[in-house]
């Protein structure tokens, strides 16, 4: 039994040590721990090289989401600012409450449309109101005209007077509207004037803007379903949010501090004890901030299933050590050689299960819904982009036109970023484009039609000036269109210039054969250097500003205007009461040849277009006080309300001035004419009258003018031109007509008959009756007897 027992033990101690000695043993030790080396050295470097790309990827998603999120905001804002640029900028919307105290209701009516208008054209907006803090009065697009106690908003239009802000103010609230209820909006704040040096502005101009709009481009973008993104104003106050698993009930001090350090950064924080990925960026127009928030194990959900694998991973690396010691042993390789050869060629036929037809087509069609989805949004944000691309490629180049945008080495590889290859130090020359009737055209048609106007014109410009030249085409203000012209720096200087001016002429008669609207070109001299397109620029302006002077349609070179030096010249006096006089004799054909002699001595002689408006409006105001003193009950305020010199101010050019004024003599010269034919037809009258009834008195045409205090000749021409005849003979007729009756009638001597129709003797009257009817006073007395006594 002892003996069976050692020898058992004897046998599996050299089993053990034949094991241990294997090459099975060997292999698999080796192997074991040269894959669990290389596991750990390259699991541990994996794990965190992939936590840090994955998170440097996250913030890049995170920033490029808000960057999309801050674009599609300011375009919308843009738009906003472009439909209510005519209410910031309208010097009526300043003076409202001179008119409403006046109470012009032309005016108010205007101005209560004008806004009403902006409001329809543009959906963004939801109201819009103006509010004079001094009067306590607010124009509003809801209630009209209305006393800020009665206004629905006035608790937060009485508190702008205490909120002080440079450009603009922007705030998120909750208001009630009907028929929506109560919803968010966004309150931007402008003042008007918009530079002021009072302590307060003369107006704020309150828009609100829908705040849904925000919720639904947040909405557009796609996010990881544990991802928040918050958006803030200056105040701290959350604009719109899309809320994630992870956003609970904190304040947006618990993400960040604002105002922020930066203008957008990265960084993890601890929020509500989860390690929280925080990424945002800010707004430098409006002051927002664009929060976007991710847990860290979100970001590194992938490499956490990895390590709570890890240890499946090392059992199984053990296990491949050992099968692969197994065969490198060669216990196994042969029986696996003999098994893979009587396997091979025999794997039996699997047919899948097939479904049904229907099935398949629902999952296609499902399957395509989804992608055109997808497609649909993605065109959506890629047309946003695109759009946002024009709108900062327009304000870059603005920048550079007006001294906006310091030249530096960033300016260049901005230039080259946007596909424009400028020579550094060529020649720059500025076409500025504006359209002559550009006010009525914006009055009579819609944004839609006037942004389709110039986009064909660009496209236009474009063709025929940049194929094959350098330059580019902006547009600075509204009715302007800039193109700059970049010339070889190899040129000289006047070669360059008669160059553009060739280039110039060109393109005003493609545009006056193309359209049918007229356009003003102001050319700039040659500027050397991108250093210079800003002086290129202004005087690109000056040229443009002198079509006051020298007229619209034209193409005015800045070298053919005046530059400073002249003396400033005096105002035409002379020439001035010679129109009045004129004016006061009736004499339209005087008046009009004045007012063009007026005309030509300004554009002969004036430089400055402040010259020119001013001399116009003294003329103007010169010319309604001598209406009102020829005539002090003349009715002066019928004239007034179609007369004012609002609109000669409104007028762009000396030419249309003069046409104002042409219009508002003939207007004042057809009044008096009315006037004065009503007038003169009275006077007639009242010397008819009074001839009748003082036909015993001298009535010579002296004290006829005398009685009516008027002179003698001015009394013989109005009773000519009225009555066909002249006063002696009408005199002479009606004291014939009363000696007739008074010989017929009554049996008065001769010598009283002729003493009550106003005569010294007999004998003179005797002749004169004689004359008139070729009979003596009793001559006709005795014929009338006879007639009526047979």
């Amino acid at each position: 039994m002892i003996c069976s027992e050692s020898g058992w033990v004897a046998m599996k101690a050299r089993g053990i040590k034949r094991l241990s000695s294997s090459s099975f043993t060997e292999y698999f030790f080796y192997l074991t721990g040269l894959s669990i080396l290389i596991t750990a050295l390259l699991g541990g470097s994996l794990y965190f090289y992939s936590a840090s790309m994955l998170r440097k990827e996250a913030i890049a998603n995170n920033n490029n989401s808000l960057r999309l999120l801050r674009n599609a905001q300011e375009l919308v804002l843009a738009e906003v600012d472009k439909s209510m640029g005519n209410i910031f900028l309208d010097s009526f919307y300043a003076s409202y409450m001179d008119y409403y105290y006046r109470q012009d209701m032309v005016t108010l009516q205007k101005l209560q449309l004008k806004l009403d208008t902006v409001l329809s054209t543009n959906n963004y907006i939801e109201s819009a109101y103006v509010y004079y803090h001094k009067d306590r009065f607010v124009l509003s697009s809801g209630q009209g005209p209305v006393r800020l106690e009665d206004f629905n908003d006035r608790l937060f239009a009485d508190g702008l007077t205490h909120t002080s802000f440079n450009k603009n103010y922007v705030r998120t609230r909750r208001i009630s509207s009907f028929p929506a209820g109560e919803q968010t909006i966004i309150t931007i704040v402008k003042a008007i004037p918009i530079f002021y040096t009072s302590k307060l502005p003369d107006a704020y101009v309150v828009v609100n803007i829908k705040g849904e709009y925000l919720q639904e481009m947040m909405d557009s973008i796609k996010t990881n379903q544990n991802a928040a993104v918050l958006v803030t104003d200056e105040a701290g106050n959350i604009i719109t949010q899309k809320a994630g698993s992870n956003l609970g009930g904190l304040t947006v001090s618990g993400y960040m501090s604002l105002p922020p350090a930066k203008p957008e950064d990265a960084y993890v924080r601890k929020l509500e004890g989860t390690e929280t990925l925080v990424s945002y960026i800010t707004s430098d127009i409006y002051g927002w901030t664009y929060i976007y928030t991710i847990p860290m194990s979100a970001v590194t959900k992938s490499i956490r299933v990895w390590v709570k694998s890890a240890l499946l991973i090392v059992l199984s690396v053990i296990g491949l050590s050992l099968l692969f010691s197994l065969l490198f042993s060669k216990w196994m390789a042969a029986p696996l050689k003999r098994l893979l050869f009587m396997l091979k060629s025999h794997a039996p036929d699997t047919e899948q299960d097939k479904e049904p037809p229907e099935h398949k087509e629902k999952e296609v069609a499902q399957i395509e819904r989804r992608v055109t989805t997808i497609l649909d949004r993605n065109r959506k944000l890629g047309q946003m982009l695109e759009e946002y691309e024009v709108y900062s490629k327009n304000k870059f180049l603005l920048s550079l036109l007006t001294f906006d945008e310091e030249v530096k080495p960033k300016t260049l590889e901005t230039l080259n970023y946007y596909k424009l290859d400028l020579d550094r130090n060529g020649y720059y020359v500025t076409l500025l484009f504006y359209m002559d009737s550009y006010g009525w055209f914006a009055s009579e048609h819609t944004e839609q039609s006037r942004n389709t106007l110039f986009l064909q014109l660009t496209d236009d410009l474009r063709t025929a000036a940049l194929t094959g030249q350098k330059g580019f085409i902006a547009e600075p203000e509204a009715g302007h269109l800039a193109l700059v012209l970049n010339y070889s720096e190899f040129l000289e200087p006047d070669e360059a210039a008669m160059l553009s001016f060739s280039m110039a002429k060109r393109l005003h008669a493609m545009l006056s054969e193309q359209y049918a609207y007229s356009f003003t070109l102001g050319v700039s001299s040659p500027k050397r250097g991108i250093i210079r397109l800003a002086d290129s620029y202004r005087e690109a302006e000056e040229a443009l500003r002198s079509r006051m002077i020298l007229g619209d349609n034209t193409v005015i070179p800045y070298g053919s205007i005046e530059k400073d030096g002249r003396a400033p010249i005096s105002y035409p006096i002379s020439i001035e009461r010679h129109l009045l006089g004129s004016l006061k004799l009736g004499d339209s054909q005087a008046v009009f040849h004045y007012l063009a002699e007026f005309e030509a001595y300004i554009q002969q002689n004036a430089t400055y277009m402040e010259t020119v408006r001013s001399f116009f409006l003294q003329l103007f105001f010169t010319s309604l006080k001598c209406v009102y003193e020829m005539n002090s009950d003349f009715e002066l305020g019928a004239l007034v309300r179609n007369i004012r010199h609002t609109e000669l101010m409104g007028e762009e050019t000396m030419r249309g001035m003069a046409a104002y004024m042409s219009r508002v003599y003939s207007m004042i010269l057809q009044h008096l004419e009315s006037k004065r034919s009503q007038k003169n037809r009275e006077l007639v009258a009242a010397v008819k009258q009074f001839v009748q009834d003082h036909l015993e008195d001298d009535l010579t045409v002296e004290r006829l003018g005398e009685q009516f205090y008027i002179s003698a000749s001015y009394l013989r021409r109005i009773y000519k031109e009225e009555s066909g005849e002249t006063l002696k003979e009408y005199i002479l007729a009606q004291r014939m007509e009363r000696a007739r009756q008074l010989l017929e009638q009554t049996e008065d001597k001769i010598v009283d008959i002729a003493e009550k129709v106003g005569y010294m003797s007999p004998q003179s009257f005797s002749k004169a009756f004689k004359l008139e009817t070729g009979k003596t006073p009793v001559e006709f007395r005795e014929e009338r007897r006879r007639f009526f006594s047979s």
